[in-house]
């Protein structure tokens, strides 16, 4: 029961953390400025969790070396958000999260290397086929794919992304409560993102609107406040690589938000490069419940039903 809720609740992360750009998009359009759509996100979203915890009168003591992990791990999520929401200015969106789906390849990788997890064929397939997959993404049709600078941005999510979910997996943090954990993760990126405005000295951008005020209060819910917690939770019931790599939901959601709301239009490459990297998710999934899949018994298996 406690697999089936972390897979449950890591389904739940990736498919609202993919909905980021059909709020932050608009709110952006609107004239709100990356950064104060960054803070408003983290800001919001730290305030509501924040003032729940002290209706519950929850204890927020927290050791130094807690709070400089937390401060630490926050960075990593902050440059995720900061990269990954920039980058839907030069490649659709759709792309963007797809591409940044590959952090799974890289946490299962930083696991086997720094935690001594065993490597399987499974996962060699699946690295494999993931790196096809980001190659027909970046290099098919659709206007902006191409962008090197949006690439670089997305990409470097990958690195950030995979190092903060390790980290709430293998550092002093990992038995906190999960609500208490989200809330200081949302207040350290709320710092970061504030310290970011008054070094730029460009100020916070006013809300201009009522619709800027919705999507941005919306961003700040769902695919912050609801994809944060219900990741944390995850990776504290099933831990690091099985949490991540059911994120597969995440680039669905980000294709689908794309070509519904936003007016992106997907051809032939990126469809067969979403197709693929899921693919090669799907087989590190399989594979991570031992007796149920093996790519070593499932290609004996093909040839004899060729002959």
């Amino acid at each position: 029961m406690r697999q089936l809720k972390g897979v449950l609740l890591a389904m739940i992360s990736s498919s609202t953390f993919g909905l980021i750009p059909l709020f932050a998009l608009p709110a952006m359009q609107e004239g709100v400025g990356l950064d104060s759509v960054l803070f408003y996100r983290f800001a919001i979203s730290a305030v509501v969790v924040g003032a729940y915890l002290l209706l519950r009168r929850v204890d927020l003591r927290i050791t130094l070396k807690e709070f400089g992990t937390m401060f630490l791990l926050g960075g990593a999520y902050a440059s995720t958000s900061l990269f990954l929401t920039a980058s839907y200015l030069y490649i659709p969106s759709g792309v963007a999260t797809t591409i940044h789906f590959l952090y799974p390849v890289l946490v299962t990788a930083i696991m086997i290397a720094f935690f001594k997890d065993k490597i399987s064929l499974s996962v060699i397939i699946a690295t494999v086929l993931a790196i096809l997959g980001v190659y027909l993404l970046s290099s098919g049709e659709g206007e902006g794919v191409t962008s090197l600078k949006g690439l670089f941005m997305v990409l470097s999510t990958v690195v950030t992304y995979a190092i903060y979910i390790v980290g709430v997996n293998k550092s002093c943090i990992q038995h906190m409560d999960g609500l208490k954990m989200t809330f200081y993760m949302l207040f350290c990126c709320t710092i970061i993102f504030g310290a970011n405005i008054l070094l730029k000295g460009q100020g916070l951008d006013m809300m201009p609107n009522a619709n800027a005020v919705v999507h941005i209060f919306l961003l700040s819910l769902i695919p912050t406040l609801v994809s944060d917690l219900t990741l944390i939770l995850a990776i504290q019931h099933v831990g690091s690589t099985t949490a991540a790599i059911m994120g597969c939901m995440e680039p669905l959601t980000a294709v689908s938000m794309g070509v519904l709301f936003l007016g992106e239009r997907f051809g032939l490459g990126q469809i067969l490069g979403v197709v693929i990297v899921l693919v090669a998710v799907f087989i590190v999934i399989l594979s991570s419940h031992p007796g149920h899949f093996s790519m070593k018994r499932l290609i004996p298996a093909f040839m004899k039903i060729r002959k």
